[in-house]
């Protein structure tokens, strides 16, 4: 477990537990908020943060008028990360980009938006390692 101290404003904060499904604790007095998260939710995180901020970066400069954007819905067994294209004042439409064990750090396909496929394609250490396996399409997923 690694905990993690933040300081949020009240609506960053319940978008936060929101989306990582945790009941935070909390001190009113100075807004401070202890989330006890697993490695496999902060490494997400961080590599959803790594790859939106490439991706976009490469969009803009490439002249696109939008660009993919990934966010992350807590479930009870796995993470879901969630692919969009953001057109800068609006979000396209969704579809899920690859399910994330929150035990083991596996990764797996998607099979439907409820469920992944059998079988592990990496784990999330590997991908953190190297973002640059992973691209906006979710090729890096099928097994080879």
């Amino acid at each position: 477990m690694i905990l993690v101290m933040i300081i949020f404003s009240s609506q960053s904060l319940r978008n936060k537990e929101r989306c990582l499904g945790i009941a935070p604790v909390m001190n009113t007095e100075t807004q401070t908020m202890t989330i006890t998260q697993t490695k496999s939710q902060f490494l997400t995180e961080a590599l959803i943060e790594v790859l939106n901020n490439t991706w976009k970066v490469n969009y803009i400069e490439s002249g696109h008028p939008s660009y993919p954007q990934l966010e992350i819905d807590g479930g009870r067994k796995y993470i879901k990360v969630w692919q969009f294209d953001n057109y800068g004042d609006r979000k396209g439409n969704r579809s899920i980009y690859m399910f994330i064990d929150k035990e083991t750090g596996a990764v797996y396909k998607p099979a439907s938006t409820k469920a992944p496929a059998t079988g592990i394609r990496f784990y999330l250490d590997q991908l953190v390692e190297r973002p640059e396996t992973c691209d906006q399409y979710g090729s890096f997923l099928y097994r080879r």
